[in-house]
Order: structure tokens, then C-alpha cells, then sequence
């Protein structure tokens, strides 16, 4: 990577106490603690660089890899003299500082009237820098008549750089003097730069909470001897492999060339349009989940361990391997359940960004719709995690508007809606689910719906090992906690119960009384 660099102007004629001339761009260069290079390094003369003899051209390293090449020409008789290379190392480059000495006026109207309408004409929305540089040797407040302004013997006002660097769209700088307080202070100092490192991808690990939590569910996967469902989201598996867009009906058997694949699919899956399984996440009543029939009774045992290996990104091949392994014993089996995982992985799917397959959200902006997929939208931005869960909380809106105008029809809907769909959430939903549920009882408790605080409370008391890990449960006032701790399930008795009796099972004394 490299950055260019023109400089314009005569910032004066100042020397260092050891009668080196100095300069902005040299001392920039130099002595800054962000750029690499000796005196000897920096400087290549116009001896050296023949193809442009107008400009001074400096070269050094920032940050360690960032080339700078800096064309530094002071004096406008010598940038007029060859116009071609002057319009041309202008327009090419990246930054343009123009400077110029406080206490000369010339220098101030050479850049005025010479170099600022030659920028105007040839730079597009290239970043201008404004140098003052030098301390005013006149401190009193300068007169304005147009005989002293026209003085080119007298400084340059603040207000006349201010003016100019307006003119431009320029930033404009004043340094008092070239050293490594200034230098520092405009130019910056590796010692305040802070260190930007890249932001992992948190992509994968996303979707793997989507999995686990069982937000926006569309898939269920069941075998009839295996107890239990594995619950999916159809645009994730359609995105890494042909089997599942054939399954769903993305791609037709005609769209398939590679005949493997329609036999992978016609093995391992069949879609059970008619089944209705108890347990399967209802979180979108008016849509339910399709449910699909595993044939193979081992690899629906071993489907959480894939879907998980899946979500992942699937390249975690050796997890995957153990993880079929300590369900099942059998080498063969296990050798077996990695091949058919290789075989719908053959092929992979396609990417749906922007495109209407599978798309359950429509983004209407400035007359454009945007088609999207609202598992990896709750899964990707909490923002949007909250909106599509936002019927309870439009509801909460809606009861106590209710309240406020004595609807009290309108507000039993509401507290019947709300108590619905939280009766409806799996535990496992309540669990990763951002719905502050105290907050809830108390907004209910203050618009005087006693139905729903009750049911609330008794609410939070049935789940109490879900909600006593969250922090909102410190929030529950003395009376409230009370409540809630009478009323928990599982109580503290029916707890000490089962640790006594699973002691008692695993002891000696217990013997089979059939046997």
C-alpha cells in the first residue's frame, strides 16, 4: 500500500540550532516516530529522479508497510516551468498540503493567486491540508484597511488562512513551530495511535446460538423409533448443500445434474407433509415447521452432533468424527454416518443474499424491495432479534393505551395474547430470549393489569430455574421475591428429594423387588 503526497509552497527559510534546514514535509518525515528511514534514505534529489526535476521527491515507510512518496515543490516559477508533470502528480494525488510562512506575506499570496486555482481545476474531492507555519512576530491586533491587508511585508492573519482554507473545503493548521510538539499534535505520534485489530467473524457461532435456541424454526427432523425431534431452519441447510434444496423444493430433479445427489436425498429424507409432533417449536403458528422423516434410524440419533458440525461451517471434520463416535460404538456405523454427511455435503448450495427463494421478509426501501431470511436476521442483529419478537412487546404498547382510555375489553385481548405467547415458548427459547420478564410484571402491576401480573409472577415461579439466572430477577421487589420463592418449581423440597433418592438408587441397599 502506498500513499502520495504533494506538497505546494514556502513555509520559509528557519534553521534548527545545528544549521540543518528544516522543512514540514523533512521534519514530518524525519522525526516523526510513525515513519521509518534514515536522513540518508529519505531525500532523492533531482539528480536522482529526472523524469520529474520540478519536485523534490521524499520516500519513507509509515506503520512499517505503508509506502509514502512525497513531491515536495516550494517555489511557483520552477511548478509553472513544466506544466504536464505538475497537472499530472496533482491529479494523482492522494493528500495535497499546502504551506506557507506566517510572517511572509508573499509566500501566503504566491499560494493564493498561483497554486489554489491550479488545485481548484485538477483535484476531485482530494483531502487539502492548509499549513501555517512560523509564530507572528507581530502579536498586535493587524489593521484591516485594504492599504495595510495589501502590505506583503506584514503577517498573515489567522482569519485570512481560516478564509482561505473555507474557500478550498481545505483543513486548515497552524504551527508555530517545526517540532515534535506540533509535528505530533497535527500528525499524530505512534505512542497515541491506538492499535486497530480486525474483528473476528462471529458468523458461525451465530448460527450455532440459532440452533441452540430455537428461534424461527421451520424444519423438524423426527425418525419413529428415535426418541425426540432435531429442529432446523431450512436457509441455512439450503446454503451448503444441493440434498437440502432439492428436499425443499429450490431445485427441481431436472436442475440436477449429478444423479448422486437425488439418490442421497431419496435415501436419507422424505417430507411428512400430514405429521403434527408433540414437542416440535410452534413459534410461528400460522406457518409450522415442515417435518421431515429420517429413514436412517442411526443418523437421525447422530443428527444434533451434524446440524451442529453444519452450523459451524462445516470444516470441523475431526469433532465431528468423535462426536458420532461416543454414540455409537460400531467403527463401521461411524464410518458409515461420515460418508452420508460427505455425500450431502458434496455439492454446495448456493448464496441467498438478496434472492426471493426461501426469503419470509420483504424490505421495502424508496420504492426497492430487498427480500431477506429472518433466521439469519434474528440470529446476525439483536436489533432485529428484538423486532421479529416484538408481538409481545406491541401488545404491552397496546394494553396500556388500552388502560389509559378504559378499554377494558381491548386489554383483556392484550393480556390474553401475551400470556399465549409466552406459554407458547419452548424453555430453551425463554432461556436465550432477550424479554426482560420483570419488567414486564412491573409495567403490568403500575396500568393496574392484575390479571396479567398475577399470571405473571406465578409465571416466573414455574420457570424458576430459568429466570433466577437472569439479572432483571435481582429487580423482583422483597414481596415479589417472597412470591416467587413459596411458589417455585421445582421447590427446594421436591430438589432434596430427588438428590436423596437418586443417592439411594445408585446405593447398594436398593435391589429390584421383582427380581
Amino acid at each position: 500500500m502506498s500513499i502520495h503526497i504533494v506538497a505546494l509552497g514556502n513555509e520559509g527559510d528557519t534553521f534548527h540550532q545545528d544549521n540543518r534546514p528544516s522543512g514540514l514535509i523533512r521534519t514530518y518525515l524525519g522525526r516523526s516516530p510513525l515513519v521509518s528511514g534514515d536522513e540518508s534514505s529519505l531525500l532523492l534529489n533531482a539528480a536522482s529522479t529526472v523524469a520529474r526535476p520540478v519536485f523534490t521527491e521524499y520516500q519513507a515507510s509509515a506503520f512499517g508497510n505503508v509506502k509514502l512518496v512525497v513531491h515536495d515543490c516550494p517555489v511557483w516559477d520552477i511548478f509553472d516551468s513544466d506544466w504536464y508533470t505538475s497537472r499530472n502528480l496533482i491529479g494523482g494525488a492522494d493528500i495535497i498540503v499546502i504551506k506557507y510562512n506566517v510572517n511572509d506575506k508573499f509566500s501566503f499570496h504566491e499560494v493564493k493567486d498561483n497554486y489554489i486555482p491550479v488545485i481548484k481545476r485538477a483535484s476531485n474531492s482530494v483531502p487539502v491540508i492548509i499549513a501555517a507555519v512560523g509564530t507572528r512576530q507581530n502579536e498586535e491586533l493587524p489593521c484591516t484597511c485594504p492599504l495595510c491587508t495589501s502590505d506583503r511585508g506584514s503577517c498573515v492573519t489567522t482569519t485570512e488562512g481560516i478564509q482561505l482554507a473555507k474557500e478550498l473545503g481545505a483543513t486548515y493548521l497552524e504551527l508555530h513551530s517545526l517540532d515534535d510538539f506540533y509535528i505530533g499534535k497535527y500528525f499524530g505520534g505512534v505512542e497515541k495511535m491506538p492499535v486497530l485489530k480486525a474483528e473476528p467473524s462471529h458468523y458461525h457461532s451465530d448460527l450455532n446460538n440459532l440452533l441452540l435456541c430455537c428461534q424461527c424454526v421451520d424444519v423438524v427432523f423426527y425418525h419413529p423409533a428415535v426418541a425426540g425431534v432435531v429442529e432446523a431452519h431450512k436457509i441455512v441447510l439450503c446454503s451448503v448443500s444441493h440434498v437440502f434444496m432439492l428436499l425443499f423444493n429450490v431445485k427441481s430433479p431436472a436442475d440436477i445434474q449429478d444423479s448422486s445427489i437425488i439418490r442421497t436425498t431419496q435415501d436419507l429424507f422424505a417430507i411428512n407433509r400430514d405429521a403434527m409432533l408433540l414437542g416440535a417449536s410452534q413459534d410461528r403458528p400460522g406457518n409450522p415447521p415442515v417435518h421431515v422423516v429420517v429413514k436412517d434410524a442411526l443418523f437421525c440419533s447422530c443428527l444434533s452432533d451434524i446440524l451442529r458440525f453444519i452450523y459451524s461451517g462445516a470444516f470441523q471434520w475431526e469433532a465431528l468424527e468423535e462426536d458420532v463416535r461416543r454414540k455409537l460404538k460400531d467403527s463401521g456405523d461411524v464410518s458409515d454416518i461420515i460418508e452420508k454427511v460427505k455425500c450431502i455435503l458434496k455439492t454446495p448450495g448456493k448464496f441467498f443474499l438478496n434472492k426471493p427463494m426461501l426469503a419470509d421478509v420483504v424490505f421495502e426501501i424508496q420504492g426497492a424491495t430487498v427480500p431477506a431470511h429472518r433466521a439469519i436476521l434474528v440470529a446476525r442483529c439483536e436489533v432485529m432479534a428484538a423486532m421479529f419478537n416484538a408481538g409481545i412487546f406491541q401488545a404491552m404498547c397496546l394494553l396500556i393505551c388500552a388502560e389509559m382510555y378504559q378499554v377494558s375489553r381491548l386489554q383483556h385481548i392484550c393480556e390474553l395474547f401475551i400470556i399465549t405467547q409466552l406459554q407458547s415458548m419452548p424453555s430453551r427459547e425463554l432461556a436465550s430470549m432477550n424479554l426482560d420478564i420483570v419488567d414486564l410484571l412491573k409495567k403490568a402491576k403500575f396500568h393496574h393489569s392484575d390479571c396479567l401480573s398475577t399470571w405473571l409472577l406465578h409465571f416466573i415461579a414455574t420457570n424458576y430455574l430459568i429466570f433466577s439466572q437472569k439479572p432483571e430477577f435481582q429487580d423482583l421487589s422483597v414481596e415479589e421475591r417472597s412470591f416467587v420463592e413459596k411458589h417455585r418449581w421445582p421447590s427446594n423440597m421436591y430438589l432434596k428429594q430427588l438428590a436423596e433418592y437418586r443417592k439411594y438408587i445408585h446405593s447398594r441397599k436398593c435391589r429390584c423387588l421383582v427380581m
